[in-house]
């Protein structure tokens, strides 16, 4: 009785995996979802320094180290200070910059809004420039101030796939390039 009992289970087994292994064969799959990770925003470099007197420029170079748009925050302490903000791709001297023809990317001159935020397209990685100029005071042209400055600088890198650690910390400048005019 129990050898026929074995043979019972084994018979109602076997069916089972047939029956379920033919069902199997007429079901479609389930759809595939693919999930694109989010962007990924992460401090690349962030500095401040004083005194920015009036009239100067400062050029600070950032080094980029992966494909990704960049957000440059620049701040300084005097609401009615004039804050030029550049970003580019060449490093510029004095003659350049005072004429005009250096060839930025990005150009902020203007006194509003404070604290600056620009924001780039993609950029590959490459060693890039921040310049800054603290605009004198020109009283038949209304702008600029008599301020002397003191600027913090914040550098993001935001990837789409590229995931950033949360262990790394932002890189700490060492400090601004000032740009002399020549014979100075």
């Amino acid at each position: 009785m129990m050898r026929h009992a074995g043979r019972f289970a084994a018979f109602v087994m076997l069916g089972g995996l047939v029956l379920s292994s033919s069902a199997c064969e007429e079901e479609t799959a389930p759809p595939i979802t693919i999930e694109t990770p989010s962007p990924v925003r992460g401090v690349i470099a962030t500095t401040s320094f004083e005194p920015f007197i009036g009239d100067a420029w400062i050029a600070i170079p950032i080094a980029v180290g992966g494909r990704g748009k960049l957000d440059i925050t620049v701040d300084w302490t005097y609401d009615d200070t004039w804050m030029y903000v550049y970003f580019g791709d060449t490093p510029c001297d004095y003659n350049q910059l005072a004429g005009g023809s250096c060839p930025f990317l990005i150009e902020s001159e203007t006194r509003d809004p404070k604290p600056r935020v620009l924001f780039t397209d993609f950029v590959d990685p490459a060693t890039y420039y921040v310049v800054m100029y603290n605009v004198p005071r020109n009283p038949r042209r209304g702008i600029g101030s008599d301020n002397t400055e003191a600027v913090s600088l914040q550098v993001g890198l935001t990837v789409g796939f590229i995931e950033l650690s949360p262990t790394d910390e932002p890189v700490k400048l060492g400090r601004p390039i000032v740009i002399r005019p020549p014979g100075l």
